[in-house]
């Protein structure tokens, strides 16, 4: 894989993004009653599988949906429009739209499973919806805001104020010394399950001054030549991961006990180990789909 290349799931889309400035209102109707255009349901932001594969419908399938759902255009692709829609809105009744040809299936154990297009497409539908459910009144004034050029953008129908969906940037970063790399985890993960650290970045603060700023809050640690190696989409619900390897000037560590119950420094052989499905001291590494996964396996090789 060349250096530009970026190998993380959820990131190099393959459809083709519109202009979200103008009104694309006309476009979306006319490639919505297009029996070629796809969509892809979500249940509670998880995608309907089917056969093993994103179970993409024809557009004729949004009959069968409440006239409710939410539907979003997510983009092009050898000129067949995608569209995404949320099958949430039917969440009284028993089962959702369509759970009879497959199952929507939680989005990260579908990660393994289908291709990496469908699933950053999915994660783009899964991102519009969390953004459009949180964010339906206007910022500035408060009133109800209406969905327009395709879901892209919300216009708040008093004040006029435009609003975007919104990315939250975090730093991840995996820090090295002496062929050492430090692994952690928070309370919510299990005993052994360790990955690289993580945290937002702040109002007015790059994201390599946040890398800094959180490894040596979080272990204490203090980082030197902080480089960035790729990004990553999270739809979980909205952030960016911003990738980092970083020097460590020592291997000392001070958790702060609130945010890391377990951190350690592991050698690059035993992440090699790792990596090859051996077993070591009961560490597990981040599934493939992480950008976690994907730093230690760019230092490893």
């Amino acid at each position: 894989m060349k250096p530009d290349q970026n190998p993380n799931w959820f990131a190099n889309n393959p459809l083709e993004r519109l202009n979200n400035e103008k009104d694309n209102a006309a476009f979306v109707a006319e490639r919505l009653s297009d029996p070629n255009s796809r969509i892809m349901p979500l249940w509670r932001g998880d995608p309907l599988v089917a056969g093993g594969k994103a179970g993409f419908l024809s557009a004729a399938a949004l009959a069968e949906f409440p006239k409710d759902a939410a539907v979003v255009f997510l983009g092009l692709r050898e000129n067949i429009a995608y569209f995404g829609v949320d099958a949430s809105s039917a969440q009284m009744a028993e089962t959702a739209p369509f759970a009879d040809i497959g199952e929507y299936m939680a989005i990260r154990a579908a990660a393994s499973i289908i291709s990496r297009d469908d699933l950053a497409i999915i994660g783009h539908a899964r991102w519009l919806f969390e953004w459009h459910r949180k964010h339906r009144h206007c910022a500035v004034c408060g009133a109800l805001t209406d969905a327009i050029a395709g879901g892209a953008k919300r216009v708040c129908p008093d004040c006029e104020t435009q609003h975007f969906p919104r990315s939250d940037p975090v730093a991840i970063v995996l820090a090295l010394h002496d062929n050492h790399c430090l692994l952690g985890r928070g309370p919510h993960f299990p005993p052994g399950f360790l990955s690289a650290l993580a945290g937002f970045v702040e109002a007015g603060e790059t994201p390599e001054e946040a890398a800094k700023r959180e490894i040596f809050e979080e272990a204490g640690v203090t980082l030197t030549d902080v480089r960035y190696q790729f990004s990553q989409p999270w739809p979980f619900p909205s952030s960016l991961m911003i990738g980092f390897l970083a020097d460590a000037a020592d291997k000392t560590l001070t958790l702060d006990t609130d945010e890391i119950e377990e951190a350690k420094w592991i050698s690059l052989n035993d992440i090699r180990a790792l990596l090859n499905g051996e077993e070591r001291d009961g560490v597990f590494l981040p599934p493939q789909f992480t950008i976690a996964r994907q730093l230690i396996e760019r230092w490893a090789e």
